[in-house]
């Protein structure tokens, strides 16, 4: 019996995925999974370190290495490698693994060269992301905790080449499983390592992690026949290809990182524990848009793809409203839960005994402000992939030298001249992200040959018209039943007033969509019923069979 659950266990581990719907709702799933540990491991660095110095010093120290990883790996991956490679690989396997030799060996060589040179000026790097603003101690923790992370992302590099190399095979459950596991070796490592070596305990659990990221893939790589060589050629086919569509996408990466270590730096300007506020309120609000705006777009990338030669845009329009508007039935109502609930989602998320009540308010306040954009930022992740789908990577990156400066500044301006607290960091992101996606939406439009007006708002009007009434319907149970019922200082009560407020708020979503006749509630019953009867592609614009070559994409 043992020998057969193994057996079943192995065979599902290691099956593929043909079609585009399977493929994103694995993704969906892993990466609610991942979400939630993440929120657990977060929730553990709040009981150890509360809103902490040391907490603070050791997210500004991340922000290098996250960056360095994601210009190689988000800038390579997400846009350019996976099609080149699958491409040459339905042709020759022997020269797409030799191209895969030469991407990862480049990447990894660049990696050392930064890696080395973060290592050695890991001091004046981090007195330049606090703005002068830290301790000499403070300056040589952070650099400590930089040094000891630098390694975890030299592992996560190779580890995530080898997740797109399985997804071009069509093997995702292995690959969705590795951020799982990433984010338990975090944890392990801050409940274990951090009653002895302190914040550091946080950081060698980022190097666990890396290490459970590539251990839970290696076994699938047999399976493909994973050859790799440690050599560089430039002339291999493919690299050509490659080195010529990398420089808008890697621009567009460098412009979301710098901005990233740039609204820390500001945080920092306010107090070390601000960071900590901030870097938890971003993560809260991240989790809706990484779950629909990511999954949804990713999926709807190969068939936006195929669309893209017709020379009217009909289907491609369509295609794109269609997924556009079904993210947003999916987002707006959790932006709106994440306003209404700010503060008992934040205690129940981050509420340890170390967690300061001052700091639960502000971070709450960034939550709300945040929850202005949620829309916006998921939205943009579509649009961005329409624009990729019609071979246009130069007018994402245009648009992005414009909104991200406008953020930057704007920031600057409410910390520096109206001395706002840290929430105003959310209120300038959310006022550029809701600039980007008019913008974006605006210039797709012009592309395509424009949207139908009617068409295009409508949906957006009713979905926001049930939400606002959801809103209302959210709110009045919570507030009696913090006044009436619970004891809201206790963790059991406000999880079950959060629990029956936020099931107010759904069922009163879906009969407000009913009754403004909002056509994209019919997804829902589609989903459900996909547990019956596996629908076409047809049935909800973007599920169909899988193009060789194609994938969908991870961010």
């Amino acid at each position: 019996m043992v020998k057969s659950m193994v057996k079943n266990g192995t065979s599902f581990l290691f099956q593929t995925q043909k079609t585009i719907i399977s493929a994103a709702s694995i993704l969906s799933f892993a990466y609610a999974i991942s979400a939630g540990l993440s929120f657990v491991r977060t929730r553990v660095l709040a009981t150890y370190f509360g809103d902490s110095f040391e907490l603070g010093v050791f997210f500004v120290a991340d922000r290098i290495p996250s960056f360095i990883y994601s210009l190689l790996v988000v800038g390579t991956l997400s846009a350019v490698f996976m099609p080149i490679f699958a491409s040459i690989m339905k042709k020759d396997q022997d020269c797409a693994w030799k191209l895969s030799s030469t991407v990862i060996n480049i990447s990894l060589l660049t990696f050392s060269v930064f890696g080395v040179l973060a290592f050695i000026f890991a001091r004046q790097v981090m007195l330049g992301l606090s703005a002068g603003h830290l301790s000499k101690e403070g300056l040589l923790l952070g650099a400590s905790l930089m040094r000891i992370m630098m390694l975890a992302q030299f592992v996560l590099i190779f580890s995530s080449f080898i997740s797109v190399i399985l997804q071009s095979f069509r093997y995702f459950i292995i690959p969705a499983l590795a951020p799982i596991l990433y984010n338990i070796g975090m944890i392990l490592g801050v409940v274990f390592l951090t009653p002895f070596l302190g914040i550091y305990g946080a950081a060698y659990g980022v190097v666990i992690g890396s290490f459970f990221h590539l251990l839970v893939q290696l076994p699938l790589l047999r399976k493909i026949k994973f050859k790799h060589s440690f050599s560089i050629n430039l002339k291999e086919e493919g690299v050509s290809e490659l080195m010529g569509l990398i420089p808008h996408r890697l621009l567009a990466t460098v412009f979301y990182q710098v901005s990233a270590i740039i609204d820390t730096s500001l945080a920092i300007l306010i107090s070390a524990p601000s960071v900590v506020i901030f870097k938890f309120a971003e993560q809260l609000q991240s989790f809706p848009v990484n779950l629909f705006g990511v999954s949804i777009a990713s999926a709807a990338l190969p068939t936006l793809s195929l669309e893209s030669d017709d020379k009217d845009f009909s289907k491609f329009k369509d295609t794109f409203l269609t997924s556009l508007h079904q993210m947003l039935f999916l987002v707006i109502p959790i932006s709106i839960i994440l306003l209404v609930l700010r503060v008992p989602l934040v205690r129940l998320v981050y509420g340890a005994s170390k967690f300061s009540w001052e700091a639960t308010i502000l971070t709450s306040y960034s939550v709300a402000f945040f929850s202005f954009s949620i829309f916006s930022q998921a939205a943009t992740y579509l649009i961005t992939r329409a624009f990729y789908a019609i071979k246009d990577t130069r007018t994402p990156l245009k648009v992005m030298f414009f909104s991200v400066p406008f953020d930057i500044l704007l920031s600057v301006f409410f910390i520096k001249y109206l001395n706002f607290g840290v929430w105003s960091i959310a209120l300038s992101y959310s006022i550029s992200s809701i600039f980007d996606f008019l913008i974006l939406l605006h210039l797709l439009g012009k592309k395509v040959g424009w949207f139908d007006s009617n068409t295009l708002i409508e949906p957006f009007v009713k979905i926001s018209y049930a939400a606002f009434f959801m809103g209302i319907s959210l709110y009045a149970p919570m507030k009696i039943l913090e006044k009436f019922i619970f004891d809201t200082t206790r963790t059991v009560p406000l999880i079950f007033l959060t629990i029956i407020a936020t099931s107010f708020g759904i069922v009163s979503y879906l009969f407000f969509t009913r009754m403004f006749a909002v056509k994209e509630v019919d997804l829902l019953y589609s989903l459900v019923s996909r547990f019956k009867v596996r629908p076409s592609i047809e049935a909800l614009k973007g599920a169909s069979s899988m193009p060789e070559g194609t994938t969908t994409e991870l961010s």
